[in-house]
């Protein structure tokens, strides 16, 4: 159940993302940072309901965004068919591979570090698939325009239709962690022996998990390959499914707001350090989020999400001191 304080801060949230590009001053490079930013942490968020609510280390997540972004680009240019119709089902594709896959691991339970071997396994088995059907060459986007393509000559639109995505996924995260899912995931998270063992079906519950994620990152795929311009084989990357890992660990697996806030601010401090510094040390972001994930597990273990969850109770132990003061 969503109650009157989450409304408000996700309220909040809409009305300073609707701000942002008028805060660039609608500069079309800033304004695709921050898109590209966006379009990350949606992705990472949708992560945090079978990562972090149900603690299984899912490595696929850019198996099911390119796999969405794809069909809806292919339905669009064979088929004529607007990315309104193509992304829900480039979403049931994506759903319907996670669940072939998923199913007979859950099933076969299948968990921990294997889960997260065979997870990697698929993004690099879809990868390969997709060499040998569309080969090994990048494919630039036609120079659509207009609602109907979800494509713009400026990216303030795409933007703020990617907000919309984002607050809805939030939204989510919200109704599934106040709800019966949340807490018999959270459950599973805690001990899985032991949830089953208080009569929890375990497998039903983590699919229901692994279906929804799934399907979110395949309806934002359309967003991210217009983001890219771009879409290719080697948009089933691995190490982009780590970095969404890493973005959800070092949030606090769980916590929407420190996921939201890390994903964003790692996405933006890559895209940055590639630009200004990409032609003298390539990967110099991977650096920065090794160091990152050194020194979080050290200070912080439960990630960033910990220390902001303090914060309402530090504001309000600060107000008491001063009415005693």
């Amino acid at each position: 159940m969503i109650t009157r304080n989450d409304a408000v801060l996700v309220l909040a949230v809409a009305v300073v993302g609707v701000a942002v590009p008028y805060t660039l001053g609608f500069n079309q490079y800033y304004v695709l940072l921050a898109l590209q930013a966006l379009i990350f942490a949606t992705i990472v968020l949708a992560w945090n309901i079978l990562g972090g609510y149900a603690g299984q280390l899912d490595l696929a997540a850019f198996t099911y965004v390119p796999l969405g972004g794809i069909i809806t680009c292919r339905l669009l240019e064979v088929y004529g068919l607007t990315p309104w119709l193509g992304m829900p089902i480039g979403a049931l594709v994506a759903a319907a591979l996670a669940s072939a896959v998923g199913y007979p691991m859950f099933r076969f339970g299948v968990r921990g570090v294997y889960y997260a071997l065979s997870t990697a396994a698929l993004t690099v088995v879809v990868h390969e698939m997709f060499i040998l059907i569309i080969g090994p060459w990048d494919f630039y986007l036609p120079r659509y325009d207009g609602w109907y393509y979800l494509m713009f000559r400026t990216w303030e639109n795409l933007y703020y239709v990617v907000l919309t995505f984002f607050i809805a996924v939030v939204l989510v995260n919200l109704a599934v962690s106040r709800g019966r899912l949340g807490y018999y995931l959270k459950a599973i998270k805690e001990d899985e022996l032991a949830a089953e063992a208080l009569g929890i079906d375990t497998r039903r519950y983590k699919l229901a998990a692994l279906l929804i994620y799934s399907s979110i990152l395949g309806f934002v795929g359309w967003p991210y390959i217009v983001s890219q311009r771009t879409y290719s084989a080697w948009s089933f990357s691995l190490p982009m499914s780590i970095y969404v890992v890493v973005a959800g660990i070092l949030g606090g697996r769980g916590f929407i707001a420190g996921v939201a806030v890390v994903a964003m601010v790692l996405k933006l401090v890559e895209e940055i350090l590639r630009g200004y510094v990409g032609g003298v040390a390539p990967g110099a972001h991977l650096l920065v989020y090794g160091l990152l994930l050194v020194v979080m597990s050290i200070v912080q273990p439960r990630g960033l999400g910990a220390v902001l969850e303090k914060i309402p109770a530090l504001v309000g132990g600060w107000r008491v001191w001063r009415r005693r003061s």
